[in-house]
């Protein structure tokens, strides 16, 4: 990060060149908002060739046919078959998602692969609008860095993905995040209203994807505002910046009111909107969904990571400047170690390799990152208020507000994988803005600092891909699962049971009959081309209310033939409730007892991994 402090005994000439433009008037600057050179254009093409080989490298390996992601791939396809969402499916974000996919599904197909595309693009797009954010800021490299970071993070073969994630709204809302930090920073930059309405326009659809992004990025939009209106010192400016993001604001009221007029406020916030603050989800299970996610309740773990930063921060603050001999060999010697630290977190197994790589992390990609970024938005603001920090300084603030806000639930558990990677982009910047001033700005004529910069920069990279790396879950012995909607690369027995429960299905609905699948995998309807037989298609903890909701739900199942379940092995320890059936929707669990028998195994005989039980209705049951 370039300055955040002035002092009396900081000349001009003291200042890179990239300082200097940082504190250039706005006026000034506006009229070459994008540095186009050489260097702009190789980042791009090395953010693109890195996308590229992660793409390729790893395809058909992301997702999981039983947990989330066959929601994303139902809901759109059933929307692209003219079913309106939440009153026909059920569906627990905003409607943006599911329509954007309907419509790529009516374009291109009802295939898996169409996913793909629309959610690696999605990361590429994130990373470049990161990058081009960091070069908004002059420091190109700290862009290219965090704009590295979320490609890294991006195809792991997991459920926390880009190409076939557990949420598409959480997808598109990184893209749309970074969009709007991008364009935010322009429209400070640029008297132009144009940036302001893109902005707005992003902020407006960031909220119809994911109620906690929209929230972030409509506050910073209001800080937004609120800056440019003290820059103008204007009544009537102000008033023309509201009416340029009025549009997005009108954009969300509209299609909440076509929301409501479904079945009312609480179908939408109590049978839909799981996450909803008062929902039965929330009030039941919150407690354990929120930390799981990413706000733990407690700060032990970690107090020992934040120790070692600390340490290492003083030694850098303190240690290294009386360390004379050490300006030739600090920065090639530092590179040396961090390629050592990242080659030994990725080989080293058992428990030696995870205090390597808790140790490497914490230096190079602390979990309180999101924490950091709040501490030093309110030194910021402190020396700001104090009049020592200068006024040019306003778009590094206003990263940071933005990064606090998107990352609020991340405050202690911000990591290069997991569910961090849709919500980690701009925090990851602000780290890398604010690591070098723990460097004494005067110390080797200044030249720690800047190569501090590049070992932090580095060392942020190789640590985020040591992690992914050797966290990853190993696919060499996965097989491609081929479906008429699309291939998809799983574990053997998993591969040998969907194939059976597929055909199962096709023929179950080719004699106009149902299959219900229990207690998730809702995959299994869209690549066996089939329809859920009810409205929620999906029973996790807590998404089926009891009393009313219930109630319509069993009516659903009796009015339609429905003679087969698949009853499946997956289980829900994380929420505290692992059982369908017994540890949680009981009066479900118990009417499908009462009316279904079991039949017989998927496959006979195989108790490993993911398994599942063909159940029957009882002869004689009223359809």
């Amino acid at each position: 990060m370039r300055r955040m402090t002035t002092s009396t005994s900081t000349t001009n000439a003291e200042l890179s060149a990239a300082d200097r433009r940082i504190q250039q008037p706005v006026a000034a600057r506006h009229t070459s908002l994008v540095e186009w050179d050489r260097a702009t254009w190789l980042g791009l093409l090395t953010l693109v060739v890195l996308w590229a080989t992660l793409f390729a490298g790893t395809w058909a390996s992301w997702g999981s046919v039983t947990v989330d992601c066959g929601r994303e791939m139902y809901v759109a396809a059933e929307v692209a078959r003219g079913r309106t969402l939440y009153k026909d499916v059920w569906y627990i974000y905003g409607p943006i998602a599911p329509y954007i996919n309907a419509f790529l599904f009516r374009l291109f197909g009802a295939r898996l692969e169409v996913l793909y595309w629309a959610g690696s693009l999605s990361a590429l797009g994130s990373a470049i609008f990161l990058f081009l954010s960091g070069i908004r800021l002059s420091s190109r490299l700290t862009g290219w860095t965090a704009a590295a970071v979320v490609l890294v993070g991006a195809f792991s073969p997991s459920i926390f993905c880009f190409p076939l994630p557990y949420s598409f709204p959480a997808v598109y809302g990184c893209l749309t995040a970074c969009a709007l930090l991008w364009l935010g920073l322009q429209s400070l930059q640029s008297e132009s209203l144009v940036w302001l309405f893109a902005a707005g326009i992003a902020a407006c659809l960031a909220l119809l994807l994911k109620l906690e992004t929209g929230c972030a990025c409509y506050a910073f939009l209001g800080v937004l505002l609120g800056v440019r209106a003290i820059h103008h010192k204007s009544g009537r400016a102000f008033w023309r910046d509201v009416l340029a993001v009025l549009p997005g604001g009108l954009v969300c009221a509209v299609v909440a009111w076509w929301m409501i007029s479904l079945r009312g406020v609480e179908f939408i916030t109590q049978e839909n909107f799981s996450n909803w603050p008062t929902s039965y989800f929330m009030r039941t299970y919150g407690k354990h969904w929120l930390e799981i996610t990413g706000m733990p309740s407690t700060f032990g773990h970690v107090a020992l990571p934040s120790a070692v930063l600390l340490i290492f921060w003083c030694f850098l603050r303190w240690g290294m400047p009386s360390l004379l001999v050490a300006k030739r060999w600090f920065l090639p010697t530092g590179l040396v170690l961090i390629g050592m630290a990242g080659a030994l977190v990725t080989t080293v197994p058992g428990e030696l390799g995870f205090y390597l790589e808790s140790a490497f992390l914490a230096v190079f990609f602390p979990r309180i990152m999101a924490l950091l970024a709040v501490l030093g938005l309110c030194g910021a603001v402190w020396l700001l208020w104090k009049r020592r920090l200068p006024s040019t300084a306003t778009p590094i603030l206003m990263v940071l507000v933005f990064s606090c806000l998107l990352a609020f639930r991340l405050l202690l558990s911000v990591r290069p994988t997991g569910y961090s990677i849709y919500y980690g982009g701009p925090v990851v910047l602000s780290f890398l803005l604010l690591g070098p001033l723990v460097v004494p700005a005067q110390a080797w004529a200044g030249r720690l600092r800047q190569q501090w910069r590049v070992l932090l920069c580095v060392g942020c990279l190789v640590a985020a891909s040591a992690s992914v790396v050797r966290n990853a879950v190993s696919t060499k012995n996965w097989i491609p699962l081929k479906t008429e909607y699309g291939t998809i690369r799983l574990d053997n027995e998993h591969a040998k049971n969907y194939s059976v429960a597929l055909e199962f299905m096709k023929q179950r609905s080719a004699g106009g009959e149902y299959v219900l699948s229990i207690p998730e995998d809702v995959s299994l309807y869209f690549l066996s081309g089939t329809e859920c037989p009810s409205r929620l298609y999906m029973f996790h903890p807590g998404l089926l209310a009891p009393g009313n909701m219930t109630t319509e739900l069993i009516d659903e199942l009796r009015s339609k033939p429905v003679r087969y379940l698949i009853w499946s092995n997956r289980e829900f320890p994380e929420y505290g409730a692992p059982v369908f059936g017994k540890d949680y929707d009981w009066d479900l669990g118990n009417y499908l007892r009462a009316h279904y028998r079991p039949l017989r195994p998927l496959i006979p005989d195989d108790l490993s991994g993911w398994s599942a039980v063909i159940w029957e209705q009882i002869p004689g049951e009223k359809q």
